[in-house]
């Protein structure tokens, strides 16, 4: 019997136009925010590329297209902030408190250091522990470099202070990388540097429900399938200091026995990353209400 696991796409997927056929779903999943979810993401780029934006941009796009998916699963996982989703899909938490609480953490993380201070870059061509042995050798007491999205082979995102980062952007070829390319984000996130804001996450959260999970997720600091809420909400908070290990947890996945993944979301980006980690595994990408009608009238012919 076949596996699947639904996936949820984090920052860097958002674009302009998107969740334009599900307006009337992230209107009401975005209505206790205090600006326009709809119209920032029909019209205003540079508002949708800011953290706090782009995160209840994302989650509510694809919360709004989980309203409406109709097949089982076994699994969810999501890439950092899309492990929101995920804990919709499993049933941990509400859509809208999913979107209130993203809000929440692209707000903390936006204001965590002064523009400038932290950055990250992907590193292509080097393995985690090549990626690891670098960020030691470069990394001071003063300033850090810490890997912080483990992807897929050959390309893991790094994270930490400005001038480290700009050190390996200038050096990476030297260093053994194929390439070094800075990312377009605002902080040093899923760095230690981010320690920072977890307190206020943490008191924050706590203001919300958690219920143990009906479908495990996958979460991204342990790699691991959990369900205990308590486990849950305690590894969100580390989530935003540590690595995110996606390449490890789709092969966990894989062991497990899951043979198709799913992406719910705008883009196709964790798409791609499954193909590089495996190519035996089926890989469907729902981006629009068309998608999901077509998936949903595919599996209901099959089931």
């Amino acid at each position: 019997m076949t596996k699947r696991v639904l996936m949820f796409p984090g920052q860097g997927s958002q674009k302009l136009g998107m969740a334009s056929d599900l307006k009337d779903a992230v209107t009401a999943l975005t209505g206790q925010l205090d600006f326009d979810m709809v119209a920032i993401m029909a019209r205003d780029e540079e508002k949708l590329g800011l953290t706090e934006y782009t995160q209840p941009a994302i989650v509510s796009h694809s919360a709004a297209l989980l309203e409406r998916f109709n097949a089982d699963f076994d699994y969810t996982i999501g890439h950092s902030l899309g492990e929101y989703a995920a804990l919709v899909a499993s049933g941990v938490i509400r859509a809208e408190d999913a979107v209130r609480i993203v809000a929440k953490r692209g707000q903390l993380m936006a204001s965590a250091f002064p523009k400038g201070v932290g950055a990250m870059a992907a590193v292509l061509g080097l393995q985690i522990a090549e990626v690891e042995a670098l960020c030691q050798k470069l990394s001071t007491e003063e300033a850090v470099i810490e890997p912080a999205n483990i992807n897929c082979p050959g390309q893991i995102v790094v994270s930490g202070h400005q001038s480290k980062i700009d050190e390996l952007v200038k050096n990476g070829k030297a260093l053994g990388a194929k390439r070094v390319l800075p990312l377009n984000v605002s902080g040093p996130f899923h760095s230690s540097m981010m320690k920072v804001i977890a307190a206020e996450f943490s008191e924050f959260i706590e203001g919300f429900e958690f219920r143990d999970a009906e479908v495990p997720v996958v979460q991204n600091v342990s790699a691991a399938p959990e369900t205990d809420a308590a486990t849950i909400k305690r590894q969100l908070i580390e989530q935003l200091y540590s690595p995110v290990r996606f390449e490890q947890s789709v092969q966990n996945l894989i062991e497990l026995g899951v043979t198709e993944f799913v992406e719910i979301g705008p883009g196709k980006v964790l798409g791609g990353l499954v193909k590089k980690i495996s190519r035996d595994v089926t890989i469907t990408s729902i981006e629009t209400l068309e998608d999901l009608e077509g998936w949903n009238d595919e599996w209901q012919q099959h089931s």
